[in-house]
């Protein structure tokens, strides 16, 4: 009679506890050199990313461009999101994956009257 009891109690004890899972944005931290492909040239330069205190998704991209602006993304998984937002006269938006210690990023920057499109490739320093 004690024995379904005890085995019940088990069940939801252990059904109770919570993984402790790392937030999906740590894997993007960090700082990283940059090699940029875009239609106005090429470049190389470093980020960093920080955590976002936002969202436990959230992430702010520093020197994105190589302007020194803080971009705010978003991560979900192995990817990032970079809403269209404006900070210093240009808007930024674009998405990107992550492998490893490689960052895949295509976005657009535009002053509002021009665009440069842009594909860096980001290796974790």
């Amino acid at each position: 009679m004690y024995l379904p009891l005890f085995i019940l109690g088990i069940v939801l004890a252990t059904a109770s506890c919570k993984k402790d899972e790392t937030p999906d944005r740590d894997k993007f931290l960090g700082a990283y050199t940059v090699v940029e492909t875009c239609g106005s040239g090429n470049d190389s330069y470093d980020i960093t990313i920080i955590e976002s205190g936002t969202a436990e998704n959230a992430v702010i991209i520093v020197n994105l461009y190589d302007f020194g602006a803080q971009i705010s993304a978003t991560v979900s998984g192995n990817n990032i999101t970079i809403p269209s937002s404006t900070t210093g006269g240009i808007t930024y938006s674009g998405n990107g994956t992550i492998s490893g210690n490689t960052l895949t990023v295509t976005f657009t920057v535009s002053d509002g009257s021009a665009s440069d499109n842009c594909t860096a490739t980001c290796t974790r320093k």
